[in-house]
Parts: structure tokens; sequence; C-alpha cells
């Protein structure tokens, strides 16, 4: 009998530490209503803080809602309480589902990722460059092609005249590539004006005629472009933080692919289900998708084709942000626990924007704790070969970043003038990474090439990669 019981509770003890096991595959989430009260929490604080008219959170996990949520206003009388079902602006989040599109008309042989702007635009005025670039650069953010925004977006501002296709072409006919289509990554806007050019030549229809089959109809979203949803009563105003006030500042009908979709924050947190299971596109094309760049500079870009790539606090992420002065929108997943956090905010040029949001909405949802590495060993490292100049293809000299070394406390500074007073302070991670204690969430990469040589740096802002800085020398 003794040996019974012996075996039984042997048998137990297996069984707990085999199930023990099998928990540790998938991190765990914390409870729904203790991340609904937290989350809460983190909302109204920023509510509170007065530099944000309204915003909205949705996190989805395996596919079924685990927070939604909104906060503040839509209207600038303040009379609209902000809603889950009202529409705000998806920003550069419009590039993934337009590279969404792409991978759907070249699954149906419409086009080719290795077309050539020239074949896909015959008008393009400059046919160099129109016979360098393919289609794979344009949603890449690897064309080269200079950033045409601070250019005529400002005429815009100036003159209240929307751009036309017309002053895009003399745009890029009068400003030479910043670097040869494929060698280097740079977030530029630019690809994206011409890919939605493209998606209307090449399927004869308006650009929202394709997102409705493409996205909408498989899907059950409800994704426009502001210029239709303009007047819709549900459409959030949109708003700026100036000088300690939030005024309201007027929507931008004229754009389409770079930036210029609509959408609730629920509708986007379900996305990427749809995006990953086959319903918009195939498996295959959604993994190219994602796939880093590998740029004939002889490294990778983490910007797939038109996604962003990168890692909160340890947990793999893919999907897009997007903003103008600052971040109005977040949605990314969250692959290894099948989680997607959306935030979206209408006010730009606020501290309270959609990047703070979501990372400390993912600190709750991920039960993660904020990062903080400042007393932490010191790595024994030769950093030495690390400190240099770093500069974006095409940027202006006053942008060069400089990596020094304070002998005193031996650490790098990130500096823009040399001042390590003015500069500040890395904290070694190890592998190349560093930490910076004013930007919490985001980490800084050096990249090496194949001979061992640091060739360049990686800003990674709120997980993802969002500058490369090649190195100067």
């Amino acid at each position: 009998m003794r040996n019974k019981y012996i075996i039984f509770a042997l048998s137990l003890i297996f069984l707990l530490l085999f199930n023990c096991s099998q928990k540790k595959k998938e991190p765990l989430l914390p409870k729904s209503t203790f991340i609904k009260d937290k989350i809460d929490s983190v909302g109204n604080k920023f509510i509170r803080e007065g530099k944000v008219m309204g915003f909205s959170i949705a996190v989805v996990k395996n596919n079924e809602i685990l927070y939604n949520n909104s906060f503040g206003f839509i209207d600038s009388l303040k009379t609209i309480p902000t809603n889950n079902d009202h529409y705000f602006l998806m920003a550069s989040i419009s590039k993934l589902a337009g590279s969404t599109m792409v991978m759907k008309l070249v699954e149906e042989g419409i086009l080719d990722l290795d077309d050539s702007l020239s074949d896909l635009l015959p008008d393009f005025p400059n046919k160099e460059q129109g016979s360098k670039i393919k289609l794979r650069h344009l949603i890449s953010m690897t064309s080269g092609l200079k950033e045409y925004a601070s250019t005529l977006d400002s005429i815009y501002v100036a003159t209240g005249k929307s751009p036309t296709k017309e002053d895009y072409y003399n745009f890029f006919n009068s400003h030479e590539l910043e670097f040869e289509p494929g060698a280097y990554y740079k977030y530029v806007n630019s690809g994206f004006v011409l890919m939605a050019m493209i998606v209307e030549r090449a399927t004869k229809m308006p650009f929202q005629n394709s997102i409705d089959r493409i996205i909408n109809e498989p899907s059950g979203f409800n994704i426009e472009l502001i210029s239709s949803r303009i007047n819709n009563p549900k459409m959030s105003n949109h708003f700026q933080l100036t000088d300690s006030t939030i005024r309201e500042r007027k929507h931008w009908l004229w754009i389409k692919g770079d930036g210029g979709m609509t959408n609730t924050a629920i509708d986007l947190a379900y996305f990427p289900e749809k995006w990953m299971n086959g319903s918009m596109i195939s498996q295959h094309s959604f993994k190219q998708m994602i796939s880093p760049t590998k740029l004939s500079s002889g490294f990778s870009s983490e910007y797939g084709l038109g996604v962003k790539n990168g890692s909160f606090e340890g947990v793999k992420m893919f999907g897009h942000s997007g903003g103008d002065k600052t971040t109005y929108s977040m949605m990314f997943h969250f692959p290894e626990v099948k989680t997607t956090i959306v935030t979206m905010v209408n006010t730009n040029n606020t501290p309270s924007n959609a990047r703070q949001i979501f990372s400390e909405v993912a600190l709750i949802v991920l039960d993660k704790k904020k990062p903080n590495h400042k007393l932490k060993p010191l790595k024994n490292e030769d950093l030495s070969n690390l400190v240099g100049s770093y500069l974006s293809p095409g940027d202006k000299e006053n942008k060069t970043a400089f990596i020094i070394y304070n002998e005193q406390d031996q650490h790098l500074y990130y500096t823009f003038d040399k001042i390590i007073e003015n500069g500040e302070k890395m904290y070694n991670l190890g592998n190349g990474e560093f930490w910076i204690e004013r930007w919490p969430f985001d980490r800084i990469h050096f990249v090496k090439n194949d001979n061992n040589k640091i060739v360049a740096l990686k800003e990674f802002y709120g997980g993802y990669m969002s500058q490369l800085k090649l190195r100067m020398d």
C-alpha cells in the first residue's frame, strides 16, 4: 500500500512539473480585470495632464478583446466624449495597409516587386531614377528618394493648396537620389505617395476601391480615406498642442498611401489576425512583408515591406506607427503572446502621444517593469571602436550624432556637439545595444559588417527601428 502512495505522489509531482513547463512556452498575461484597471489609470493620467484632446486604446489577445476604452474628446468645444466607435487617423499605419494591397496585386500577377518605377509610372519624369528604383524599394524605405513632406506640406500650410501629381513629379525630378536604391534604409513618405499612384494605375480604379476589395470586404473592416470620411460625425477632429494650448488643425485631405487612411482602434487591433491568417493575402506574402530587408551595403534593415519589426522589452513585435511632429497612431502585434496593442491619439506635437501611451500600456499587458539600467554593473568591453560620427544618408551635417567616450565614468555619450555635458549617457547592455535613461523604452544598436567593423547605428523608438545612421569616419 505504501508503494502505491509513493507511486501516486511521484506521478502527481511529474504532472505538476510537466504542466509548469508547458505554461512557460507562452508568457502569461495578467488577469483582464487587473489590466482594465491599470490601463484606465494610465488613460486618465494622460487626460489629467491636459496635453492631449482625446485618444482610444484597444488590446486584442487570441482574437478576443482584452481591453477597449477611449478618453477625452473629439471636438474643440469638448462636447463629444471620445467613444470606441470614433475614427482616428491611421497616419503611417496606412503604409502597412498599402503594402498589403501591393502584395495582393503581386499575387494576382498585376504587379511585380521587381517592376521598375519607369514601367509602373511611365510618365515619371526622371528616367534615370525611374530605371533604378523598383517597387520593392518604394515599400521598404530603400528607394533613395528624398522626403517630399517637409517641402510640399509647408507649401500647403502657407497657401492652403493641396499638392498635385505634377507637384510631386517636379519635386522628385529636381532632387538627386540620396543613395543608390537598395543600398540603405531611410524612412521617407515619398515611396508610398508613388505606391498609391501605382495601385490606381495598375487597377484602373480609385485607391479607395482597392482598399475595399482587398482589405475591407474579406475582413469586415471599415478603413476609409480621410478625404471621404471628413464629414462623418464619428470622425475625430485633429488638434495640435501649440504654446501649451490645444488648437484644432485641418485634416490633410490629399494624403493617400503614405498616411491618409482612417479607422477605429478596435478595428486595427483585429487587423494583424486577418493579415496573418490568409483573409487578405497569402501567408507567404505576409512572411515576405515581415522579413528584414537585406541591404546591398552588407547588412539588414528591420523595416520589411511596409512593416516595422522590433521588440518591446525583449518581446518580439511587428506592425507600424504613424504621426507628424509626434506619434499619433500605433499598431503592433506580439506573436509570442498572440496580442495586438493599438493606441490612436487625435493630437499632434504632444508629449502625451500614441507612442508614450502605447509603451505604458505594453508594460501592463506584457507584465513588464519600466526599464532602469542605471544601477546595473558596467559591461567589461572595449567601447573605443564605437566612438565616431554617424549621419543618415542625405541629412544635413547639423544632424550628425557624435558618440564620444568619457574616461571618468567609462560611459559612451550620445551628442550633437561633442560636448559630454550636453549629451545623453549611454548604458551598455551588451552585444552592441545601449540604453539611455531619458528615453527608457528606446535602444541604440551598433551595426557591424562582415569584417566585424562598426559601420552604422540603428535607433529603436519604443521597440521598433526608426533611424539608421551611417558611420562617417
